[in-house]
């Protein structure tokens, strides 16, 4: 077995065998400077620096380079000019990257990040649904380029990015585009979808900051409006006209996945991409279960009721994996958000959002008195608080429900009822 601290010279490296796990051996004279040696035998010079002084000084390991390729005497001398350099604040090893990729523009920043980030959530690494990151590309190329996309990414400054704030908030970014022989992208303003931009491209930046082709995120410290919960829920009276409205798409036999994905939509609870992109094997008719591998908050058993279990019944089985397949079978449905638009117009619910339903599911929960925990298990939330929101809901119910006991104690002792 090697030792793990000697002093390196040109003879030792080269003796120096593999083992079946990578080993690093550091020179007894320079600090910090080391041979790496994988189990393929490839030998690489290494050395570990701290850039600046003090605790919260950053440290770095960086490969010098190959053995076969860099000779041990000129490799300490690289490694005694990193750690020379980076006693004094510089980092040589975030020149030399930000040499090699040259400083992007906006624009070449947000492709990047499209292409290699976008598809992992940065904290966990954990892959994200592609309907989710494709959107948000979307609004980053609609809002940001335009405005910001010339502009290399070391140029853009915190003012830069309030302005943008303030010209998604008063619309200066809306418009409206064709995506196709066909299709049309309608790109709205507002402070919502300024919040939600300025929020992604913080997320650009941080992985420039990866990348440290950045020292600093421009978007740190700039203020965005609290986005206000939208609290709108189906009334009774406007359930019959949506139920009605998709009863007779069904008797046209127009668009049946899009109708019975917004049926088990409103009597679920579920969320959009967690019906859209249901799979059979995610369906357990035995006891009534949806066992969804992958939802937002992670993997999720809801219970479903018998209305919802007849419904995935009767979906014809015609794909091995979706159960709403597209028309070419080649993945999961496609064409809701339009089917959606036609039917809540048909219905006279404009201002009614297809996850509205998850809202009024919750809503007629809470009118049967059912408990904040009941609804959120309903509903998949993993944390009670996220419940939280329909707390006025319940509220309504206890008292309807105090009412009721009152109005019978009441009539029990001959008191009067309240009027």
């Amino acid at each position: 077995m090697a030792p793990k601290q000697q002093k390196l010279t040109q003879r030792f490296v080269d003796s120096v065998e593999a083992e079946d796990k990578p080993f690093l051996i550091w020179d007894s004279e320079l600090a910090s400077f080391g041979l790496r040696v994988m189990p393929s035998g490839v030998k690489s010079y290494v050395i570990q620096y701290r850039i600046g002084q003090g605790r919260l000084a950053r440290e770095r390991r960086v490969t010098l380079g190959k053995s076969s390729q860099l000779r041990c005497e000129a490799a300490r001398s690289r490694a005694m000019d990193f750690k020379a350099e980076a006693r004094i604040g510089l980092d040589p090893e975030a020149e030399r990257r930000r040499d090699e990729l040259g400083i992007p523009t906006v624009a070449d920043l947000i492709e990047m990040w499209a292409k290699e980030a976008a598809p992992f959530h940065r904290r966990t690494g954990a892959t994200r649904k592609r309907e989710r990151y494709m959107s948000d590309i979307r609004i980053l190329r609609a809002h940001v380029i335009p405005v910001l996309g010339k502009k290399r990414i070391n140029e853009v400054r915190k003012y830069d990015i309030t302005r943008l704030r303030d010209a998604i908030t008063g619309g200066e970014t809306a418009m409206k585009r064709k995506t196709g022989p066909r299709g049309v992208q309608e790109v709205k303003g507002g402070a919502g979808t300024a919040h939600r931009t300025i929020a992604m491209l913080k997320s650009v930046f941080a992985y420039a900051l990866d990348l440290e082709i950045l020292e600093k995120n421009p978007c740190l410290g700039v203020r965005l409006q609290p986005i206000a919960q939208r609290e709108r829920y189906l009334t009774q009276a406007e359930a019959k006209r949506l139920g009605d409205a998709l009863t007779e798409w069904e008797q046209r036999g127009e668009a049946l996945n899009a109708i019975r994905i917004i049926r088990l939509l409103s009597l679920t609870g579920a969320r959009r991409g967690e019906i859209v992109e249901l799979r059979w094997s995610e369906v357990d008719f035995e006891r009534g279960f949806l066992r969804l591998a992958a939802t937002k908050s992670g993997k999720s058993i809801r219970p479903i009721s018998g209305v919802a279990q007849r419904l995935l019944a009767e979906a014809p089985p015609v794909h091995p994996v979706w159960v709403f397949p597209n028309a070419n079978m080649s993945g999961p449905y496609q064409g809701l958000p339009k089917v959606w638009r036609l039917i809540r117009e048909q219905a006279g619910l404009e201002d009614f959002r297809m996850h509205d339903l998850r809202h009024s599911f919750a809503s007629f929960g809470a009118a049967n008195g059912l408990s904040l925990p009941v609804i959120g298990a309903l509903l998949g939330h993993k944390n009670t608080s996220t419940t939280q929101r329909y707390a006025h809901l319940t509220d309504v119910a206890a008292r309807q429900a105090a009412d009721g006991v009152s109005d019978r104690v009441a009539l029990a002792f001959g008191v009067a009822k309240s009027d």
